[in-house]
């Protein structure tokens, strides 16, 4: 939705640009006035606006003081000139000021009209503008560390397919060949001493200083900070060296790993353990070997802190924990995804994603998993409900008794009916609480637009009545109503002009001012083209 914004201190020319500047339907163009530069910098001040189509000569401010003001505090405004002086020094000052267009009041309507219609086409295209794409590439250049991170991190945490890695790589600015194996070492930090919160992030990125010191010049590395405690470092040798060196790599990299953890004690004052794959691998198998990394850490062999382990160290047992790792995370990862759906109100896909929870490659006969699954959908469940203020309302459903009870949670098919039971009950309060918001939201609006035909009934005037924003009260009220607020405006003053032409002997210009229209003409076009009678021909039937 675009605005524009009429300034004129003379009331039947400003009506009438407004009446004109409407009946000519611009495509979501909604039309402000404003008798005064004044009454400009007012609007100005509380929505956007895209376009001023201002007259320059008015008393207190004139159009080129409020066209400098423009230009100071909302640049991208297109101001354009219509008045009724040809004077060379107010073109020149006007152009000056990087002022859209100048018109002549006496060049007529079509010249105004042209000159809108450029103003919407430049706003449109600024988007796609040379100066606008540099500076979206420095914001882009400034945020590329962090996105390469959350890359990284997508990929180990098994989120990304790895397909076109070597675009995403390209794009990220990422030194790595998609088609070269790479090595994964993860740290944690067990123990923080007597260190601040504060001072956490800043020890973690010097513990990523000191490995880069270490690995600079034999390897492209990638490391960054994941969860809480966690680092990791992807590792990539150079192709001619990973072929004449593979099988003292993995010594180099423990060896490496062990000083990096040396330096940390006795630098940072940290103790932190360390794990690492034990041969190289393909990207595809990254969130695999993490997994099993991760189990590693878990166990801790005896010791738990101050960790130097390799995947060889838990060759024992570990395989099993590594594909439970896998499968944990994957349903750990839809029951979130469930948890925005229910919030969203995404009744079908909520249940689309249940039953594909349900069909989930849980291992048979690992009950440990199912019980883990099942408390976290149900855990999910209950935060939701706290969440959207229905727990206490719905602890009463037949449903929550066998939902809360242990011994439901070893039946993974009990769990996910009486969930599609509970998430169809939550569905239903939620669509019949927004029914009720949204009617009374309706009722208000209308209420509003009827009590105030002949005032200000702008999209940001309604927001405020309802504190909603101007945009998204346009999409809720159209979804709501099945009908867009200017014909519901419209329909209103149609409605109050024929009352009042068929009972009162108002003039047909004092009916269309008292029901909001800017001019007599105006109303009356509109009239003949609804009704299909002049409203004096409408009169004159609905008393025969």
């Amino acid at each position: 939705m675009r605005r524009i914004l009429i300034v004129d201190d003379e009331f039947f020319i400003l009506n009438g640009l407004i009446a004109m500047v409407k009946e000519a339907n611009f495509d979501n163009l909604e039309v402000f006035k404003a008798a005064s530069a004044r009454e400009a910098l007012e609007w100005l001040h509380r929505t956007t606006i895209d376009i001023v189509l201002t007259d320059i000569c008015m008393p207190a401010m004139d159009g080129l003081e409020l066209q400098r003001y423009i230009k100071r505090h909302w640049p991208r405004c297109k101001v354009i000139f219509l008045t009724g002086h040809s004077d060379f020094e107010y073109a020149r000052e006007a152009i000056q000021q990087q002022a859209l267009d100048y018109i002549l009041k006496t060049d007529g309507d079509e010249s105004v009209l042209k000159a809108i219609n450029r103003a919407l086409n430049e706003i449109n295209d600024e988007f796609v503008r040379t100066e606008q794409f540099d500076q979206a590439q420095s914001r882009f250049l400034a945020a590329l560390p962090s996105l390469q991170n959350e890359f990284l991190m997508e990929l180990l945490q098994g989120e990304k397919t790895g397909r076109r890695l070597k675009e995403q790589f390209e794009e990220l600015n990422l030194s790595f060949a998609h088609n070269r194996s790479i090595w994964l070492a993860i740290a944690r930090v067990d123990e923080w001493s007597d260190y601040m919160e504060t001072d956490k992030r800043l020890l973690m990125f010097a513990v990523q200083n000191i490995a880069q010191e270490y690995l600079r010049g034999s390897s492209i590395e990638k490391s960054f900070v994941y969860e809480k405690n966690y680092m990791a470092w992807v590792i990539q040798f150079d192709e001619r060296e990973e072929e004449l060196e593979r099988i003292n790599v993995s010594q180099f990299i423990q060896g490496t790993f062990e000083r990096i953890q040396q330096s940390c004690k006795k630098l940072l004052r940290l103790t932190i353990s360390f794990a690492m794959t034990s041969s190289c691998f393909e990207w595809p198998q990254l969130a695999a070997r993490h997994d099993t990394l991760r189990g590693l850490l878990r166990k801790g062999f005896s010791l738990g802190y101050e960790l130097l382990l390799t995947e060889a160290d838990g060759v024992h047992g570990f395989t099993d924990n590594a594909i439970d790792d896998t499968n944990d995370k994957k349903v750990r990862n839809m029951i979130d995804e469930l948890g925005v759906l229910i919030e969203s109100g995404q009744k079908e896909e909520f249940r689309k994603k249940l039953i594909e929870l349900s069909r989930a490659s849980l291992p048979s006969g690992n009950e440990e998993l199912k019980l883990m699954a099942a408390y976290r959908l149900i855990s999910m469940m209950m935060t939701v409900l706290a969440d959207e203020g229905l727990l206490k309302t719905m602890m009463a459903l037949p449903v929550m008794e066998p939902l809360l009870k242990a011994d439901v949670y070893m039946n993974w098919e009990q769990t996910i009916n009486l969930t599609l039971e509970l998430g169809d009950e939550v569905f239903s309060r939620k669509e019949s609480n927004n029914k009720q918001y949204g009617k009374s939201m309706v009722h208000r609006i209308k209420q509003y637009i009827e009590a105030n035909l002949s005032g200000d009934l702008s999209q940001v005037r309604l927001g405020e009545v309802v504190a909603l924003n101007p945009s998204y009260l346009s999409r809720l009220y159209k979804q709501t109503a099945g009908e867009s607020l200017t014909d519901t405006i419209m329909a209103a003053r149609l409605s109050a002009a024929t009352e009042r032409l068929k009972n009162s002997d108002d003039k047909v210009q004092d009916i269309a001012s008292k029901v909001g229209f800017e001019s007599a003409a105006y109303f009356s076009r509109f009239f003949k083209k609804t009704v299909g009678l002049s409203p004096q021909e409408y009169r004159e039937q609905s008393r025969m």
